[in-house]
């Protein structure tokens, strides 16, 4: 596929996703919205639970709103945001693509998501 379709279809996928969000309310109209398997079993919120719920709020700039749903997510915003940027010249960016790609910062990562999951759950 050409390139620059590629793009263009990305850009109204987001579009559409964050229409989605913008539009429709998770505390209102739950049934349109991705429920947590790992809630309704275990009655424990998981790392991403709220990020729904946080993304909504933080649409409509509600930002200490959405850092009572998911913490988690706020801070995980500039980290999904610089790796998508540094994608788009890998040569140039290698180095630091090296870092946050890395096996020790994914480990790292991964850490610190059981550890957020842990203690929201105290």
């Amino acid at each position: 596929m050409y390139k620059g379709k590629k793009k263009w279809i990305f850009v109204v996928v987001i579009l559409v996703i964050v229409g989605y969000y913008y539009f429709l309310n998770p505390y209102e109209q739950k049934d349109f919205f991705i429920s947590c398997p790992f809630y309704k079993i275990t009655g424990y919120q998981c790392p991403g639970c709220g990020s729904q719920r946080a993304f909504h709020e933080l649409l409509h700039f509600h930002f200490l709103e959405a850092l009572k749903q998911n913490a988690l997510f706020l801070l995980a915003i500039p980290y999904f945001l610089i790796v998508f940027y540094t994608s788009f010249n890998k040569e140039k960016y290698q180095k630091l693509r090296q870092f946050l790609l890395g096996d020790k910062t994914l480990l790292i990562l991964l850490i610190f998501i059981i550890l957020f999951g842990i203690i929201r759950n105290l």
